[in-house]
């Protein structure tokens, strides 16, 4: 009998992870990539013999324990020698008249920090630790989709969360500009109001800060390109095909079920399943000529105010000089003296000196610095008009400019040495992974929306599975690891077929236990 045959349309880290447990499991597997390398937002490249790192700035399963760090380790995101740097200063704000408000990721140091910083807030920094250590232990059920779990599994779980969920809920809708307002000193209503992107709730932040400071927001050294490249390696090991330059023009769609996908070309390919991880809206929209209707995604892309996203311009640079971490530290926060121009002024920017990376080096020893300015949709359209009025490249010089005119003024230390590689903006986001208004993760998960957690199936379509980081709620690569992997169990239990999540169960015991599924007859998805 022969196995079944998957196409992925997609080869970021989703792609990569279904494949990863499809193959596993017993089926044939080919993976569509529009682009000419792996990992879809989980990338790097190159510009004038310099590494530019587009993606990780911390990773949620870098410490041994977590059940992300076992998704990782199977998938080959991470392996035994990858080394994984740990920020000690997590990210610095860097205050015009001198002040530096430290977010450590030791929990103690941090507590330390901002009772030194403000004693005036003694009492609500006490409770904002608390909180802290609370989340530290909240982690949902990630092993598999709750509607898969058995009552049993349940009951388990929602006797664990009990009163986890009830902090969970209840911070999630507490605006962040709200939260910081309880606190006097104005350095520390800064941070709240301006650390994560607009209309963020409070829980998102708490779960972040609990993850750094439980020394599990570590960055594997190689970057995100090394990371994606690993994976990629391990799925063609197990069999699979990756078609690179092969973007996907629609799904082939016959009597409500999916039966392969024609690319660009017009060359079409026969699945008995197709997992579309390209971007959702990209996918229903496009791929799937709007034919079939998710509810929940049709709300959001409908009500931008309750559910935004957020994009970024970047400025590249290279640094003549050998910048170390003590001199611009990985996370810094920088308050510009005079504000950069693009949809509107912007003050705060991220500058990020990837010397902590030895592999990420020029050849010439100088370092790499990103400018990063955070935006939404209103800094998607301000470009994508640019373009539509032919000045897009000239407004790309004129920012590379303006934000290296504004990082002398603010850091004159930096005087002359600062050449301009690359600016990247919504647009480019936009060109490279076909998302929504040049957004690089999910909607902003905001006090007043819903959290979204999709399950991947498409009512009315059979064989047809939806996953990616844009069908969760705020996005990153650890929705992105999980929406792959419920992809692959979705598809073993619609077919009957054992699925395979761990690499080091005996060879024998596998294959015979994939013969009898095998020989079990399929059922309607």
């Amino acid at each position: 009998m022969r196995n079944k045959k998957v196409l992925i349309i997609g080869g970021g880290v989703s792609g990569l992870t279904t494949g990863i447990y499809l193959l596993e499991s017993g089926y044939d597997v080919t993976i569509l990539e529009k682009n000419a390398i792996p990992g879809g937002a989980c990338v790097g490249w190159e510009r004038k013999g310099c590494y530019i790192d587009g993606c990780i700035h911390w990773l949620v399963g870098t410490k041994p324990g977590n059940p992300y760090y076992e998704f990782w380790r199977e998938t080959h995101a991470l392996e035994e020698d990858t080394e994984i740097f740990f920020h000690d200063k997590f990210s610095i704000f860097d205050f015009p008249d001198g002040r530096q408000l430290i977010i450590y990721a030791d929990i103690a140091k941090f507590e330390a920090e901002l009772l030194a910083f403000a004693p005036e807030d003694t009492k609500e920094i006490k409770k904002l630790v608390r909180m802290i250590k609370r989340f530290r232990r909240i982690e949902g059920p990630v092993d598999k989709p709750i509607d898969m779990m058995s009552i049993l599994s349940l009951i388990k779980v929602g006797l664990t969360m009990a009163g986890d969920f009830y902090q969970f809920v209840k911070y999630s809708r507490v605006d962040c500009v709200e939260y910081g307002k309880r606190f006097k000193n104005k350095y520390i209503r800064y941070l709240f109001a301006n650390y994560m992107a607009p209309g963020y709730n409070l829980m998102s932040m708490l779960y972040m800060l609990s993850h750094v400071m439980n020394k599990d927001g570590g960055i594997p050294i190689g970057g995100s390109e090394g990371m994606s490249r690993r994976m990629a390696a391990h799925f063609e090991e197990l069999g699979g095909i990756i078609r690179y330059n092969s973007e996907a023009e629609r799904v082939i769609v016959e009597n409500d079920r999916a039966t392969g996908v024609e690319l660009c070309n017009g060359i079409k390919l026969n699945a008995d399943w197709v997992v579309s991880t390209t971007a959702a809206e990209h996918c229903m929209k496009k791929l799937l000529r709007g034919a079939y209707r998710v509810k929940k995604m049709d709300d959001r892309w409908s009500d931008a105010r309750t559910y935004p996203i957020y994009t970024m311009t970047i400025a590249v640079y290279k640094c003549s000089r050998q910048l170390t971490q003590e001199e611009f530290p990985l996370g810094l926060h920088g308050i510009l003296r005079s504000p950069v121009k693009i949809d509107k002024d912007y003050v705060g920017v991220a500058i990020r000196n990837y010397s902590y990376d030895p592999t990420l080096k020029c050849p010439d020893g100088s370092t790499v610095l990103q400018v990063q300015i955070l935006g939404d949709d209103n800094m998607y359209f301000w470009w994508k008009n640019r373009k539509n009025l032919g000045t897009y490249k000239a407004e790309k010089a004129r920012i590379g400019e303006e934000i290296k005119a504004r990082i002398y003024e603010r850091y004159p230390e930096l005087e002359g040495t600062l050449e301009t590689i690359d600016v990247v903006t919504p647009c480019t986001y936009e060109r490279y992974l076909n998302t929504r208004h040049g957004s690089f993760q999910g909607f902003v998960h905001t006090a007043t929306g819903k959290q979204l957690m999709q399950k991947g199936i498409v009512h009315g379509l059979d064989g047809f599975i939806l996953s990616g980081q844009c069908i969760f709620q705020s996005g990153g690569l650890p929705p992105a690891v999980i929406t792959g992997r419920f992809a692959a169990q979705r598809i073993c239990k619609a077919d009957r077929v054992v699925f395979m999540g761990m690499k080091n169960r005996n060879k024998g015991i596998v294959e015979r236990i994939r013969d009898i599924s095998r020989k079990k007859a399929p059922v309607k998805q």
